[in-house]
């Protein structure tokens, strides 16, 4: 059965793309962690460890074919890649105003501001469909696509912000060009966000198959927020 469902273009998405992202995330969360397990080190970490955690999930399910499981890791998969966004988000406010501003009272509502946002998903009628008919690849309504468009934006486009202002700020020409590395990183994340979400809407085997190719380069850029950045913490 395994293999009736893994087609190319599913399997160069869940075991190349998402898998590589998810596991060498892991091994840069590690990393981190083993210098020092707080402050920003402990922010940017978490930012890598829930990709990891939402790679690790959709990789599992792809091996299950019950529907009410594969719908709840499917949800779980893309709420702890969405909860990623909000770390990145929390590490730039703490990086600009420091963490006796972004304290770790303000860090937690925002996490809990966002989290319940993202479960407000779970109530859109039929937003995910994931079953036998649908080849159990995921297909999302495009109610449940503008949705979750609207409450990520609200976290990506402060980040886009907010990073850019940083940018600005410095003065130090070998900071900046290593910042440059972490915008370029950061847009291959949100590259991969945007593209595997209007995939999942979409739901054409041919844009699947596209598009499992088109985010295969990503995987390079990715590292670039570590490399331009996190690697200085």
């Amino acid at each position: 059965m395994l293999y009736q469902h893994l087609d190319l273009a599913r399997f160069i998405q869940i075991f190349l793309v998402q898998g590589l992202i998810g596991f060498f995330f892991l091994f840069i969360a590690f990393r981190i962690l083993r210098r020092e397990s707080k402050g920003l080190n402990l922010i940017i970490s978490c930012f890598y460890l829930s990709t990891t955690i939402g790679v690790v999930i959709n990789i599992i399910y792809a091996f299950i074919f019950i529907e009410i499981i594969v719908f709840i890791l499917h949800f779980l998969t893309y709420f702890f890649l969405c909860l990623s966004l909000m770390f990145l988000l929390i590490f730039l406010l703490v990086l600009m105003k420091s963490e006796s501003i972004i304290t770790k009272k303000v860090q937690a509502f925002l996490l809990i501001i966002f989290s319940a946002g993202l479960l407000g998903l779970l109530f859109i009628p039929g937003g995910i469909t994931i079953n036998e008919s649908t080849n159990w690849k995921p297909e999302w309504s495009w109610p449940f696509l503008i949705y979750s468009f609207v409450i990520c934006n609200s976290v990506i486009l402060p980040t886009i912000f907010f990073s850019v202002k940083l940018y600005l700020k410095f003065e130090h020409i070998e900071l900046k060009k290593k910042w440059k590395y972490f915008i370029v990183g950061m847009f291959a994340y949100y590259f991969v966000y945007y593209g595997t979400s209007i995939s999942n809407t979409l739901a054409d085997p041919t844009f699947r198959f596209i598009w499992s190719i088109l985010s295969l380069p990503s995987l390079i850029c990715l590292y670039f927020i570590y490399f331009g950045v996190v690697k200085q913490l």
